[in-house]
């Protein structure tokens, strides 16, 4: 295995309770460029490809989800629906959250080990390499960011509109987590290969270190007639 070791806590930080089952979560808004197959889509190659104990849930407004479900309080649009992932209370342990166009090809059991060591993980952006909220683990309590976004979320999504280097809710969390004084981890780094981008390997497939596969923009999973419909079905 790779990744290093556990890293000491930030100061304020609280951890959750490491014995809890680990949580791999996703959040699905219906009205969107997804359906409830994308969760289906997820949620068995998840099992396929995590192999330690885990509970996989969907944060939705879609009772049609085929797994556990935990509805979505806000209206907030699109990507701010990942914010409720750190509402108080939601998880008991630590918890992996992986994007609906996310493509799992291999063990993922690396991620699932950090998102259960480290603080706070994410991927990086393939195009400006800075924080991107595809891919998450965290094994303290985040309802810091959840909180703050909940007070102002209208000028919050005013503030991070604009669709640059730093936008939308991974831009409000990433410097949520700053404020707080947090470093967050990077898979991309800690795993290195691991994470491909379709936009690199559209042509030939995955290269064979890869266990996940990233389609941030277009196409989509159900938009491709290649090599991803071996993974996503």
């Amino acid at each position: 295995m790779t990744g290093g070791t556990t890293q000491p806590r930030s100061p304020g930080t609280t951890r959750v309770d490491p014995a809890a089952t680990l949580a791999v979560a996703c959040v699905y808004r219906s009205g969107g460029s997804y359906f409830p197959r994308y969760v289906r889509a997820l949620r068995d190659a998840v099992a396929r490809h995590l192999h330690v104990p885990h509970r996989f849930v969907c944060l939705t407004d879609d009772e049609r989800v085929p797994c556990e479900r935990v509805p979505l309080i806000h209206d907030w649009p699109r990507f701010y629906a990942k914010i409720e992932l750190f509402r108080p209370g939601l998880f008991e342990g630590p918890v992996l959250y992986l994007d609906l166009d996310t493509v799992v090809v291999g063990d993922i059991g690396d991620f699932a080990r950090i998102a259960q060591e480290r603080e706070f993980t994410a991927t990086s952006d393939p195009w400006f390499g800075i924080f991107n909220s595809s891919i998450m683990g965290w094994s303290i309590d985040c309802s810091f960011v959840y909180h703050r976004f909940r007070r102002f979320p209208a000028w919050w999504q005013h503030r991070f509109r604009h669709e640059g280097r730093r936008y939308g809710d991974q831009g409000f969390t990433e410097e949520t987590l700053r404020r707080r004084g947090m470093a967050h981890g990077v898979f991309d780094q800690l795993l290195p290969g691991q994470i491909a981008s379709y936009r690199h390997c559209a042509v030939g497939g995955p290269p064979p270190e890869a266990r996940i596969c990233t389609m941030m923009t277009r196409p989509k999973p159900h938009e491709t007639d290649d090599w991803v419909a071996e993974h996503w079905r």
